[in-house]
C-alpha cells in the first residue's frame, strides 16, 4: 500500500474496469469511494459487497477531499466532479494509470492484446498459471466462470492482463495496453475495430507495432499467424516471437473431435511431442485462443501436466458462448460479438457443436463500429451459417452522423438474397415473440443472443417466454 495516498474517488466506478479497479483497491486497504449516473447490479451489487460507497450521479460534493481520483475512459469535460478536480488541482489518474501505478510495478507483466479472443485467452492463460501454482494475478475484460470476478491479487509474480486498444480517458488518448508496459505479450489478431475513436487499419496497426516495441530483448512475444497485419506489427521487434494458430505455427491445436460436453485437442509445439488435450470451449477460434494461451504459458516454463489441467478444467468466460437457458430440446447462449469475424466464428462454433439444430442468430448492433457503415458488406456473410437471423434495429442510431450510419435494412436483404431467413425487429420483446411464433418443438432448437451490451433485457424476457411456451401442452397451442 503506498503511504503516501489512503483514500481514492473513481468517476464512472460502475464501468467493468472502474468497479474491478476499486475492489482491487479495497483489497489493499484503501478508503475507496465512487460515483456514476448509471448504477444498476452486477457491478452495484460487487461495489456493496466490497464495502465500496456509489454515490449516484456527478457532483461537485461526491468527489470529496481524497488523496488521488481516477477517471473512467467514458467521462468527458464538462463533467461535474472532472471539472471540480481540474479546477482544484486535484491528483488524478485514468484507470490504466492507476493499474500501472498500484498493481503492475514490480511484476511480471503478461499481456493479451488483440481484436477478438483477448478476454477469453487472458482467463485462460491466468488459469493455467493459477493451476501451476504461480499464483498470478489477474485483470480480464470479463467474468472467468472458475473465480467469479474480473480480477485477482495472487502473491506470485506475474500479472496477467487483458491490453485494450480503447483509449485510456479524456487527457490520455493512447490506448490502455500502452500503460501497462508488459514484459510478455500474446497478440490475438488484429483487424478494424473502434471507428469512434480510429480512422482505419493503419492507425490501430501503428499502436500495435508501438505495444510490441515495448516488449524487451528477453521477454517474448505469441501472435497469430493468420493474421497478416500482427506479422507485420512483430516483425522488427527484439523479443523471442512464436507464431500460434495454424498448422506451420510453432503452437497449434489440431482438432480430435467431439466427446460429448467436451473437445478433443492436439497441441503441437516446437521441438517436442504434441500434447493431448481437452477442453470445454468448441469451434476454430476457441481452438486458436488455447494454442495462444498455451503457447504463452510453454514460453513461462508451465510444465505440460500443469497446461493440461489448467486447459481441461478451465470453465469459460460469462457472456462468451455462455449458456443461459437449457431444456430438452431447446438452448440459449449468449455473447459478447459484434464484429464480423466474431460474429461468423461464434456461428460456426455453434454449427460445430449442434451440427442438426436449427440455428437462431439473435444480434443487437450497439458498438460505435456496429452502429457505422464500416462493415456494410461484410457483416451479411457472417450470419451464413445460422438458419434463421433476427437483428434489432440499432442501439440509439441517432447518436452517428446520418452518412455514416449502418443500412440494417440492407443488410438484411443481403442475408435473404443470398439464401438466408432474416428479419429486423424493434426492440427485444418483438424478437422474443417472433422466435416463440415460429418454434417448432419437434426440433432440437439452438439461440445464440449476440451484443456487447445489455440487449433491452432480452436475456430474461426470453427466459421467462421459454418457461411459458414449455409449460403448456402443446396439444393446446
Amino acid at each position: 500500500m503506498r503511504k503516501d495516498i489512503t483514500s481514492i474517488h473513481l468517476i464512472g466506478v460502475c464501468g467493468v474496469a472502474m468497479g474491478s479497479l476499486a475492489g482491487m483497491l479495497r483489497q489493499r486497504g484503501y478508503e475507496v469511494t465512487g460515483s456514476d449516473e448509471a448504477v444498476y447490479p452486477p457491478m452495484s451489487d460487487m461495489l456493496a459487497e466490497w464495502g465500496i460507497e456509489v454515490r449516484r450521479g456527478y457532483r461537485e460534493e461526491h468527489v470529496g477531499s481524497p488523496d488521488l481520483v481516477v477517471v473512467g475512459n467514458a467521462i468527458s469535460r464538462g463533467n461535474a466532479e472532472v471539472e471540480y478536480v481540474l479546477a482544484r488541482r486535484m491528483p488524478y489518474r485514468s484507470m490504466a494509470q492507476a493499474l500501472r501505478d498500484f498493481f503492475l510495478e514490480g511484476k511480471e507483466v503478461v499481456a493479451v492484446a488483440g481484436t477478438h479472443g483477448k478476454t477469453t485467452t487472458t482467463a485462460l492463460l491466468a488459469h493455467i498459471l493459477v493451476e501451476a501454482g504461480l499464483d498470478p494475478s489477474f485483470f480480464v475484460g470479463g467474468v472467468p466462470v472458475n473465480y467469479g470476478s474480473n480480477f485477482r491479487l495472487g502473491a506470485g509474480n506475474h500479472f496477467i492482463i487483458e491490453g485494450d486498444e480503447y483509449d485510456s480517458a479524456f487527457f490520455e488518448k493512447v490506448p490502455k495496453f500502452v500503460m501497462y508496459r508488459p514484459h510478455q505479450l500474446v497478440l490475438t489478431s488484429l483487424e478494424f475495430d473502434h471507428a469512434d475513436i480510429y480512422r482505419n487499419l493503419d492507425e490501430i496497426s501503428l499502436w500495435f507495432r508501438r505495444l510490441v516495441n515495448l516488449i524487451p530483448a528477453n521477454g517474448s512475444i505469441v501472435y497469430s499467424a493468420a493474421c497478416p497485419a500482427l506479422r507485420d506489427a512483430v516483425s522488427r521487434s527484439f523479443a523471442h516471437r512464436s507464431a500460434f494458430g495454424r498448422a506451420d505455427a510453432d503452437f497449434f491445436c489440431e482438432d480430435g473431435g467431439p466427446d460429448g460436453e467436451w473437445s478433443n485437442l492436439v497441441l503441437h509445439v516446437p521441438g517436442a511431442a504434441a500434447i493431448a488435450l481437452r477442453s470445454r470451449l468448441f469451434g476454430e477460434f476457441n481452438r486458436a485462443n488455447i494454442a495462444a494461451a498455451a503457447g504463452m504459458a510453454l514460453r513461462l516454463g508451465v510444465p505440460t501436466d500443469a497446461l493440461r489441467r489448467g486447459v481441461e478444467s478451465f470453465r469459460g468466460v460469462r457472456r462468451r458462448q455462455e449458456l443461459i437457458y437449457a431444456r430438452e430440446g431447446f438452448r440459449i447462449y449468449e455473447d459478447f460479438a459484434h464484429h464480423p469475424t466474431a460474429i461468423a466464428g461464434v456461428i460456426a462454433m455453434m454449427r460445430e457443436r449442434f451440427p442438426s439444430s436449427r440455428l437462431w442468430a439473435v444480434y443487437e448492433p450497439r458498438s460505435a463500429t456496429s452502429r457505422r457503415r464500416v462493415f456494410q458488406n461484410e457483416l451479411p456473410g457472417s450470419f451464413a451459417g445460422a438458419d434463421r437471423v433476427l437483428v434489432k434495429t440499432p442501439y440509439k442510431l441517432e447518436g452517428i452522423p446520418e452518412g455514416e450510419r449502418i443500412d440494417m435494412a440492407g443488410v438484411i436483404g443481403d442475408i435473404n438474397a443470398r439464401g438466408g431467413s432474416a428479419r429486423l425487429l424493434s426492440d427485444a420483446a418483438s424478437i422474443v415473440e417472433s422466435v416463440f411464433g415460429e418454434l417448432d418443438r419437434k426440433e432440437d432448437n439452438v439461440l445464440i443472443i449476440m451484443s456487447n451490451g445489455g440487449f433491452d433485457g432480452i436475456y430474461e424476457k426470453f427466459r421467462t417466454a421459454a418457461d411459458g411456451f414449455f409449460s403448456v401442452d402443446p396439444a393446446r397451442r
